[in-house]
């Protein structure tokens, strides 16, 4: 038998190891996204998320990929690399990404460690509490905590029993507060409304973007008929500023038709110069689980100015 031979049986014999490593141990993956593109008219252009005048946007539009690598019988690696995407828009030719949730972790039986890029379990405790997540009336017009934060590390158990813990944790050194900070969140019940029809946590985050905060949040679905409401106090990490804030939503849906209304209420003057209130309506009309198109209206309410937007869009998720 030539070297050559003895070479080629080498090669067959890797090969076929490799194969079989990889049938046993294989990578799932998934790119996923969503296109957006929404056609807004704003009134002063004071309210976040929006600009004053008629604008052509693309809210929140993104690609990403995520998936797990099973390295043995009881650990997986972990992984979402995910970028907005402002292409669509004249002004972000140069700098069409930024930098959304990233990260790189393993999960077992313990439940899940991440590393990077991500939502803090603080924001992570809004569940499907928000109607109109993502836009112009997005509870986070005027409640504080919606962060997502590099340079964290992030723990979410398995489920037991419905319950759920997950913990957000920042060392001092990455910490833009210049001192460590967490967010610890209990869950009972499913957060996407579909194996429980109803929805609680319990959160608090300390020494997160300037805000120590704790915060109820309840979600329940009757049929066709969805409620939510949240409490929240809030402080800045130096103690000058604090108070409460409120949301309210409810939805139904007939058919393919989904109306929603929202209100928010905060006087902790974190996310806004004072006393801030908003109401949000509006409806969605679902084409698939895909594709929804909607309108929009919100109105908020500042002490000294107020500001309103409308907004026509159309998303697609895949």
């Amino acid at each position: 038998m030539t070297k050559t031979t003895h070479t080629c049986i080498l090669f067959l014999s890797y090969g076929c190891l490799a194969t079989f490593s990889h049938t046993s141990f294989a990578a799932e993956y998934a790119v996923y996204g969503k296109a957006e593109v929404q056609i807004a008219s704003t009134d002063t252009g004071i309210m976040r998320y929006a600009e004053e005048g008629t604008q052509i946007e693309a809210p929140y539009s993104r690609i990403g990929i995520k998936g797990d690598h099973k390295l043995n019988e009881y650990l997986s690696a972990v992984f979402k690399y995910e970028v907005q995407v402002k292409g669509f828009e004249e002004d972000d030719t140069q700098e069409p990404f930024t930098a959304r949730n990233t990260y790189l972790g393993l999960k077992g039986a313990f439940g899940e460690v991440v590393v990077g890029r991500n939502d803090t379990r603080f924001k992570y405790s809004e569940g499907k509490l928000d109607n109109f997540n993502e836009t112009q009336a997005d509870m986070a017009q005027v409640i504080a905590g919606q962060d997502r934060l590099g340079d964290t590390i992030t723990y979410t158990s398995n489920y037991w029993h419905n319950t759920q813990f997950s913990f957000t944790y920042a060392p001092k050194d990455d910490n833009k507060d210049d001192k460590a900070g967490f967010a610890a969140t209990l869950i009972y019940g499913d957060r996407n409304l579909k194996s429980t029809s109803y929805y609680l946590s319990l959160s608090h985050v300390d020494s997160l973007n300037n805000i120590t905060a704790s915060r109820l949040v309840g979600v329940y679905k009757f049929e066709q008929l969805q409620l939510g409401a949240l409490y929240q106090h809030s402080e800045s990490v130096d103690g000058t500023k604090s108070g409460n804030g409120y949301v309210l939503s409810a939805s139904y849906t007939l058919d393919k038709w989904v109306p929603k209304i929202q209100f928010a209420k905060d006087d902790s003057t974190l996310r806004q110069a004072s006393e801030a209130t908003q109401w949000s309506t509006g409806f969605d009309y679902v084409f698939d689980k895909q594709t929804t198109a909607y309108l929009l209206y919100t109105d908020l309410n500042l002490e000294e100015q107020d500001d309103s937007s409308v907004a026509l869009g159309l998303k697609y998720k895949f």
